[in-house]
């Protein structure tokens, strides 16, 4: 019997551990009913297990090698070694998709925040967002939001992603506005630039106010300094409502976008603490666009990625970070009945991200593998990710309710598992050592400035998993005769194979092998294979490699001082301050397994013991649907799928 549709649900990172624990204890009841009516199976998944590699993966059916997707980042043949394109382009997608085989049969797809779908283009059907630019530490480049968050403070804070974040502030003395608000003593003001890096924003005067004579207490902000012309009146824990303001971005294109101010501190004059969240964007993010308005009308405004570094970096509480996962799953819940409501779908794929990152930023606190775990702290911890795992589940239950189970097969997957970190190696640190890389640093601007004349391989950023022979003949600046082209790939093996632990003297990295043996990895030459590098590499858990060099200040006695390169060749992961999870080492390795839950419409009960492969999904549910299997699946039809 052929299913007529299908809901895929894309629950980014949902470990099948953590869901048959939270399905037994109570927490997931939705996912439960489920698994105990349907199929469930743990699932291998690409080389590298990142995001968009194996999203591309589940709905293709085809591996890095067929889909062009190598890592987090695409580098293009013929272009430089240092530059890259993000994997969550579409347009990096070599192979055909679900939805596109089938259209070609006249199947209609919804699609809601799908990864790797930007920018946004569907053939027969409707699309609302696309995501997703994962927050990295290291650079800042969003999909859709024009600058990432910041904090006004007096105090100096902490800011460990994008430089220029965090602004120390000074109250003074307020002067020449109009229309205050009754008040006691002398008002405060500053003036904040929104944003403060990254884009070019409005400035807002703020206001402190003591309206009860017991000590500062309001917050007033307005583009000019009139009072009564404010966009946001706050109280300590407090949070203004969405502004809409016009920006110039990093590229110098004036955007429309949207954010919301939040009051985390006042105490006194010295002791104020003002956070602006990302701007998102408040442009067309839908196809059609007419939709647009009305799906920020019912699910709330888009937001593009949540803010852990805000937690990380001392700026608001845990709890702070977990109200915005919830506003995150929200939206996820609203926009994807909002699309169910507006097409009579065949397919509808729809992502959410909480899982994952939550894990990212807490996983080191309840893996025992980890020196961060404490068997007393762990329980709590758990609690903050058991929260964000209930939610998504409280949220499928809702979306259920605009769905006809009767006729509809139900697909759960998410695309990765998890290990804690305990290091962060700098990987271009050790190939410098070893002859591979020459830079210098611009002290002024912290770029890297690499001599290609003297740089025989060069790591795909963020730099995982791949690293490039400068070759000559093949990339612009390519030093390494073809000859020698098999000895520098040894050179890389054996600089990484080398590198050590700094507590324990372990290996750091689990596997590195030429491009040629990329195959033992799911990593097949076909059409995406010029995108791969020479040398392919797994780091063992509880490491990931930090793409920078820094810096540091040498002190003299006599008081002088200079910079020099870091000298460190691993960075400590600390837990709370930085992401203690992970998932870059072997997919095969348990930890790294996702999860694959299959109910509904003809769906049989069986749990499966062998882990699938996640080119076998794609495939399997097409032969489910009765649709055609994507032209580059690699691939086959689980055979308990058959039906004689």
């Amino acid at each position: 019997m052929k299913t007529k549709k299908l809901l895929m649900l894309g629950l980014d990172a949902a470990l099948p551990d953590l869901i048959n624990r939270f399905t037994e204890e109570g927490s997931m009841p939705n996912i439960k009913r489920l698994m105990d009516e349907g199929f469930f199976s743990r699932m291998i998944t690409t080389f590298p297990p990142l995001t968009a590699a194996a999203w591309g993966a589940i709905t293709s059916g085809a591996g890095p090698g067929t889909a062009g997707i190598p890592s987090l980042m695409v580098h293009e043949p013929g272009e430089p070694l240092d530059k890259w394109h993000t994997s969550f382009d579409r347009r990096m997608l070599k192979a055909e998709t679900l939805w596109e085989a089938g259209a070609r049969v006249g199947r209609k797809t919804l699609l809601v925040n799908w990864p790797v779908t930007f920018p946004l283009k569907i053939d027969n059907g409707i699309q609302l967002a696309a995501s997703l630019n994962p927050p990295f530490r290291y650079f800042y480049m969003p999909l859709w939001d024009i600058a990432s968050s910041a904090v006004f403070a007096t105090g100096k804070e902490r800011c460990n992603q994008v430089p220029g974040r965090a602004v120390q502030v000074t109250l003074k003395p307020a002067s020449g506005w109009k229309n205050l608000p009754d008040h006691y003593g002398i008002p405060l003001e500053i003036e904040i630039h929104v944003p403060p890096t990254y884009a070019a924003g409005p400035t807002y005067h703020a206001l402190v106010l003591d309206s009860k004579g017991s000590g500062y207490d309001r917050v007033l902000l307005a583009q000019s300094k009139d009072a009564s012309l404010n966009v946001a009146d706050l109280r300590e824990g407090k949070r203004s409502a969405w502004i809409e303001e016009l920006f110039v971005d990093s590229q110098g294109i004036q955007r429309r976008g949207r954010f919301y101010f939040h009051l985390i501190r006042l105490k006194g004059r010295e002791d104020f603490r003002l956070y602006q969240s990302a701007i998102n964007t408040a442009e067309t993010l839908t196809i059609p666009p007419e939709l647009s308005d009305e799906l920020i009308g019912e699910a709330g405004p888009y937001m593009e990625v949540d803010d852990p570094w805000a937690y990380m970096d001392g700026w608001v509480s845990i709890d702070f970070y977990l109200d915005q996962l919830t506003q995150h799953n929200d939206w996820w819940e609203k926009a994807t009945r909002f699309g169910m409501r507006k097409i009579d779908w065949d397919m509808a794929f729809s992502w959410v991200g909480t899982i994952d990152h939550i894990q990212h930023v807490l996983y080191g606190g309840i893996d025992p593998k980890s020196s961060y775990y404490d068997k007393k702290e762990a329980p709590r911890i758990l609690g903050y990710i058991r929260r964000v795992y209930s939610e998504v589940d409280e949220r499928i239950g809702r979306i259920f309710r605009d769905v006809n189970l009767g006729e509809t097969l139900i697909c759960i997957v998410s695309d990765h598992g998890f290990s804690a970190i305990e290091w962060n190696p700098y990987l271009k640190h050790h190939l410098a050592k070893a002859g591979l890389i020459n830079f210098k640093l611009d002290y002024d601007s912290n770029r890297m400035d690499i001599d290609w004349r003297r740089t025989k391989a060069f790591p795909l950023e963020p730099c995982h998993a791949h690293i490039f022979v400068n070759l000559k003949g093949r990339d612009p600046d390519g030093i390494v005769e073809l000859e020698d082209y098999e000895k520098v790939q040894e050179e890389i093996i054996d600089a990484l194979m080398s590198m050590r632990d700094p507590r324990n003297g372990q290996r750091v990295v689990e596997m590195a092998i030429p491009k040629s043996e990329a195959g033992t990895v799911g990593v097949f030459e076909q059409q995406g294979f010029n995108r791969i590098g020479d040398v392919l590499f797994a780091l063992k858990p509880q490491y990931m490699a930090n793409p920078f060099v820094y810096p540091a200040s040498v002190k003299y006695r006599d008081g002088t001082e200079r910079l020099i390169i870091n000298q460190e060749g691993y960075e400590l992961a600390q837990l709370h301050l930085n992401f203690t999870g992970v998932h870059l080492c072997l997919p095969a390795s348990r930890e790294m397994h996702a999860t694959v839950i299959l109910s509904g419409a003809g769906m049989t009960k069986k749990h499966r013991e062998i882990p699938m492969s996640v080119i076998d999904l794609a495939p399997t549910l097409a032969h489910l649907l009765g649709t055609p299997i994507p032209k580059n699946a690699e691939g086959n039809i689980l055979k308990e799928f058959i039906k004689s």
